[in-house]
């Protein structure tokens, strides 16, 4: 199986954030980091910077550094159980500490801590002998340790932590990342390639001062001691096997079928451990966002951040044990599928394709369920995991009357035919319909950014929806908007126009864009109010009233739902 097979069939893996800020735990000298209680969202991996702690008392951390309850096969056993298919673990991340032995920097695992155990090695093993795909996650940049680490030129990444150590090293005028990548990450990089037999994935992050000699420069070392081993586009400069999408991200429609994404998650509120961040995603919030995600053609690497002795945090344990279950029966739904075949997402749930089958992920399943536009004469409807449903196709709707499903989570129908089936991809659902950027036509100078929502969006440019609507009635409008670096979006008049007919709107917060990802991306809904759509053909755009001067927010979708009686 080629590297880009195994990836786009793999659809969930596990990432570990694990490094000496784990011996912190969000905690220093009296002080707690923030946490999205409290809206500040600090990351437990960033407690050098937030704090400011020097490198040479930030050192002593190693030789306290002793993870006598770490067993690596614990995680490979728990990503298998969980129905995880490859593992990322941070072998250096921003703080400059490597879990592993090199020999280009004596701060490391080995040789700086009572502990003195190659633990990348010992991964290396563990997801071996349990059948895993093993990757490496490597802050190629963002480096606190060296004098030249990367990123100089980016100042704060809020209030008070800096992307650049400028505590020990303030000098940014004079800071060369060349030098660290000579003497530091290329040798650092080189060695994980060659000490740990195949490696599936290098995962880089943080790209700023980096030039695109420099990314093409790394890459062609990876592919030089392993051809096969992907890398994600936070090489930077457009450098990459496939593109890592931001942060906790879902992305606002489907992806390229022939291309391969991946988003990175939290379980909870942060990637390295902090012992107070018990906000805790449950096994239904998972589960929806890998369907959604996989229905986008997108590969979901959740994140566990181990404590200072190696655990893995008993929630965190159940959670994904709970998936795991869920993955048991209804996995064919998720691996090695293609992204819906439908432009937009349908109000029951999301959909993959695999094999000429359609399965449909149930979020709220009542009595009955109508599947709109199957364009296919069906054969065999399946509850997944219970068996043959009855059903009745009538022109392009499937009726299905569904058993008591009280109690399951996301159950799953799979339709099967004679011949791949094929939708009517522009099937206008009703009652509700979204009109995202990726099926609009856009003019101006507006783009769609990667998470599928539309950025700098500063002059009158507009989105243009043209949809066939087969009864015609009135419909509730919602815009949503997200917001930019965390923030919410800024109040912004927006012109909507509807089969001619133009209204203002502004961008108000009237609800939450999306209660499982609000907590890492901030959006709001604004209403629009009842527009009245025609039976036949419906032209729906809308544009900003006036020139910005800078971003005030990313337009993610426009929301149509029938109007109740």
């Amino acid at each position: 199986m080629s590297s880009t097979e195994w990836f786009s069939k793999a659809r969930f893996g596990m990432m570990l954030h694990w490094g000496l800020y784990s011996l912190l735990a969000g905690e220093y000298r009296g002080e707690q980091m923030g946490g999205a209680d409290n809206g500040s969202g600090e990351l437990g991996e960033w407690a050098q910077t937030y704090f400011r702690i020097p490198c040479r008392e930030y050192e002593k951390l190693a030789e306290a550094f002793n993870p006598v309850g770490f067993d690596a096969e614990e995680y490979a056993r728990l990503a298998k159980e969980a129905g995880m298919n490859y593992i990322v673990l941070t072998s250096k991340h921003h703080e400059g500490f490597a879990m592993f032995k090199s020999a280009a920097d004596r701060y490391n695992v080995v040789d700086a801590t009572p502990y003195g155990r190659d633990i990348v090695g010992q991964f290396a093993a563990a997801c071996k002998k349990y059948g895993l795909k093993f990757g490496l996650y490597y802050s190629q940049e963002v480096d606190w340790h060296d004098p030249d680490g990367g990123a100089y030129d980016c100042g704060y990444k809020n209030v008070r932590s800096s992307w650049t150590n400028n505590w020990d090293f303030p000098d940014n005028a004079n800071k060369d990342y060349s030098r660290c990548l000579e003497r530091k990450i290329k040798p650092q990089v080189k060695e994980i390639l060659t000490q740990y037999g195949e490696i599936a994935l290098i995962w880089f992050d943080t790209p700023h001062v980096i030039s695109k000699a420099q990314s093409d420069e790394l890459y062609a070392l990876v592919k030089h001691y392993q051809p096969n081993c992907l890398v994600n586009s936070r090489i930077g400069n457009g450098v990459g096997d496939y593109t890592s999408l931001g942060d906790n991200q879902v992305p606002g429609d489907k992806k390229e079928k022939s291309m391969l994404y991946e988003t990175a998650a939290t379980l909870n509120d942060t990637w390295g451990y902090k012992s107070y961040d018990q906000h805790w995603k449950s096994a239904e919030e998972v589960i929806s966002l890998l369907t959604r995600l996989a229905s986008r053609n997108v590969n979901y690497l959740l994140n566990i951040g181990p404590d200072h002795i190696g655990r893995i945090p008993a929630a965190a344990q159940n959670v994904l044990k709970e998936v795991g279950a869920w993955i048991k029966v209804n996995g064919e739904a998720v691996y090695g599928t293609s992204p819906s075949p439908y432009n937009v997402e349908l109000s029951s749930g999301p959909v993959t394709e695999k094999d000429g089958s359609l399965y449909f992920v149930l979020n709220k399943p009542g009595n009955e369920i109508k599947i709109p536009g199957v364009l296919t004469r069906i054969a065999k409807v399946e509850l997944l995991g219970t068996g043959e449903l009855k059903f009745i196709q009538n022109e392009d709707v499937v009726s299905i009357p569904l058993p008591n499903l009280t109690g399951k989570i996301y159950p799953v129908l799979k339709l099967s035919a004679d011949t791949p089936i094929e939708v009517d991809e522009g099937i206008i659902e009703m009652p509700e319909r979204k009109l995202q950027p990726a099926t609009a036509q856009i003019e101006g100078n507006i783009k769609i950014g990667r998470a599928c929502d539309i950025e700098n969006w500063r002059d009158q440019g507009s989105l243009t929806w043209t949809f066939i609507v087969k009864e015609k009635g009135n419909y509730v409008c919602e815009l949503a908007v997200n917001g930019l670096h965390g923030m919410e979006p800024l109040e912004t008049e927006i012109v909507l126009t509807v089969n001619g007919y133009t209204r203002s709107l502004c961008t108000k917060h009237d609800k939450d864009i999306d209660s499982l990802i609000s907590r890492h991306h901030k959006g709001l809904i604004s209403e629009a109010g009842v527009i009245e759509l025609v039976e036949g053909v419906n032209t729906v755009s809308i544009r900003l009233a006036a020139p910005v001067d800078r971003d005030m927010f990313r337009f993610a979708y426009l929301t149509l739902r029938r109007k109740q009686a």
